[in-house]
């Protein structure tokens, strides 16, 4: 069982050399995309980890996030032909089990894609559709396009005129977190390569990171062998409207522990980070 953790990170370099050394193990080959304006340097990281050679400037709800996502799956792919597992973190997230028992779940369930998905339709997350039928123009750089994108934005919604997603694929969304296999990486990757449109599509909406992936893999030969989970602890924040996840404390770890995740996120060692103590002594106690 060979086991890719891919993490993306933007702060803490001394909380992501914590994780780095959290997922030693012979079995275990860690990348890391640095935000290219984090300021953290790859000489600071520990040795363990291969750092993604084109650092993209990450931007909260852009394609951006995409855009690093997709790059570094390439250079991964690239690199490393034999793998099973790609696991997709970021640099908060923090291993609830051991390595070995990671390893353990996913060789158990080899043949299986581990993506949280929903509809986005009334059944499912209606809410989430405004994020693709509207026209997004927010980040593009020359003022030119951003202005005359308002102005399409403006007219589209005064007539109430909507995008239906691209190709007439049915729309899916959920966490952008997940843990796929190499052969549906690949997949999602041709896909990509061979439909130019859809990154058109996409950089004109927002959160295409949690809708993307879902969208590419629900739509696919794989749909059969998903499971609609993504083995992450996540808390999320009570108040109305807010999709944020809460920051993990000590006041949270028998939730943490008890929950039978892979992972949990998001953790701040700037906030809390006898959190990390406490799961790291769990760990050498009970050795799971």
């Amino acid at each position: 069982m060979k086991l890719i953790v891919f993490i993306a990170v933007h702060k803490n370099e001394t909380q992501v050399n914590r994780l780095i050394r959290a997922l030693d193990h012979p079995d275990i080959k860690i990348y890391i995309h640095i935000d290219k304006k984090s300021g953290i340097s790859a000489d600071g990281l520990l040795p363990a980890a291969r750092i993604i050679s084109k650092s993209i400037d990450v931007e909260w709800r852009a394609y951006s996030q995409v855009k690093a996502t997709i790059n570094s799956l390439k250079e991964i792919i690239s690199n490393e032909p034999d793998f099973d597992y790609l696991t997709f973190i970021s640099g908060q997230d923090y291993p609830i089990l051991i390595p070995d028992a990671i390893l353990s779940s996913l060789q158990g369930n080899m043949g299986r894609e581990f993506i949280e998905y929903v509809t986005l339709d009334k059944n499912g997350w209606n809410g989430a559709r405004i994020r693709f039928e509207r026209f997004y123009f927010i980040f593009y750089s020359n003022p030119f396009i951003k202005y005359a994108g308002k102005m399409v934005t403006f007219i589209c919604d005064k007539f109430h005129w909507k995008r239906n997603f691209f190709n007439g694929m049915t729309p899916y969304g959920g966490s952008a977190w997940w843990s796929l296999s190499r052969e549906c990486i690949v997949y999602i990757l041709n896909f990509m390569e061979s439909r130019k449109g859809l990154e058109r599509f996409m950089k004109k909406t927002i959160h295409a990171d949690e809708i993307l992936f879902q969208t590419i893999v629900m739509n696919s030969p794989f749909k059969d062998k998903v499971v609609n989970n993504n083995f992450r602890f996540i808390k999320w924040l009570k108040a109305k409207g807010n999709g944020n996840p809460c920051l993990l404390t000590r006041k949270d770890f028998p939730e943490i522990m008890n929950s039978q995740m892979h992972f949990a996120r998001k953790f701040d060692m700037d906030i809390d980070a006898y959190i990390l103590d406490m799961i790291d002594d769990y760990h050498k106690r009970f050795k799971v």
